[in-house]
């Protein structure tokens, strides 16, 4: 049997640019690079150790951070650290082969980060990530991504901008909230076009910046389960659009803002047969989430 060395690396396995650090087992942005090493988070294990900051989630296999770091003003900016730890069955066989650490969750994320980049698809900016696979099983991976200042997620800034639908039926139509609508329908349009589905499509992660008054910035978050292909690509979407659709708070969207949506997404004026097809698949699958979860407010 032919043993590969697992400490032989290519100087970044996600192909995203990042430079290698500490001991191999982290890449990073060289522009933090000395922000980095002032919080002390110069090398995997470090990073992995880290209790600095505050814990937003923690789950069997994965946590989230909130942790700072300070500028050349020493001005404290905003970072989330995605920490991933698992030990199964091949993830053990690995270790005891030597062949590597695999596609590992955070390695996954920053490539997304690039490929959804290069596809005109704006995200969160990848600072740095790692990957180690220890001598007992244990598989731990992380991802670092700038905090989105000034950016609120989708369901909490339709909450805060626009009026309730009973305020709404006795106004005229919202111009801003028609752009907005236009805007996501954009996103996901390209998204979909590049052949890219995300399976957490939610409003949760769609965050957006309102620079002036209607004019709307959009970007995407939580990559990590985002897939990539081009046949067979129909039910993820459908699966996608559901999902986006489930979110969208009854409070302040209504069925036709859903259909306009729709129409901007498909590109037409008018709802061709095979469009009409595709919205009732996904209102079945809305449907099916609904009993499931119950209804987002």
């Amino acid at each position: 049997m032919i043993r590969i060395d697992s400490q032989t690396k290519p100087s970044d396995p996600a192909d995203t640019g990042l430079q290698p650090t500490g001991d191999g087992q982290m890449w990073l942005d060289a522009c933090v690079e000395q922000q980095l090493q002032q919080a002390g988070l110069t090398d995997f294990d470090a990073v992995m150790a880290t209790l600095d900051g505050r814990c937003l989630r923690a789950l069997k296999d994965r946590e989230n951070w909130r942790l700072s770091l300070q500028d050349e003003q020493r001005r404290p900016h905003g970072i989330y650290l995605k920490k991933h730890h698992v030990r199964t069955w091949l993830t053990r066989l690995r270790a005891k082969w030597g062949t590597g650490p695999g596609e590992t969750p955070g390695r996954v994320e920053a490539q997304n980060v690039g490929a959804l980049t290069d596809n005109g698809v704006e995200v969160m900016r990848l600072l740095a990530y790692g990957e180690k696979l220890h001598a007992d099983g244990l598989l731990e991976s992380f991802v670092l991504t700038e905090e989105l200042e000034n950016y609120t997620d989708l369901h909490t800034f339709l909450h805060h901008r626009f009026p309730p639908l009973s305020v709404r039926a006795s106004i005229d139509r919202d111009r801003d909230l028609t752009r907005l609508i236009r805007e996501v329908a954009r996103v996901a349009r390209k998204f979909h076009e590049a052949g890219f589905n995300h399976r957490d499509f939610y409003c949760g992660h769609f965050f957006i910046r309102e620079r002036v008054p209607g004019e709307f910035h959009i970007r995407l978050i939580d990559l990590q389960r985002v897939q990539h292909r081009r046949r067979f690509r129909r039910r993820w979407m459908v699966k996608d659009l559901a999902q986006l659709a489930w979110s969208a708070p009854r409070g302040r969207i209504k069925c036709t803002d859903k259909l306009a949506f729709m129409r901007c997404y498909l590109g037409v004026e008018k709802l061709r047969p095979a469009d009409k097809r595709l919205i009732r698949a996904v209102l079945a699958k809305q449907q099916v989430m609904q009993r499931r979860l119950g209804i987002e407010a």
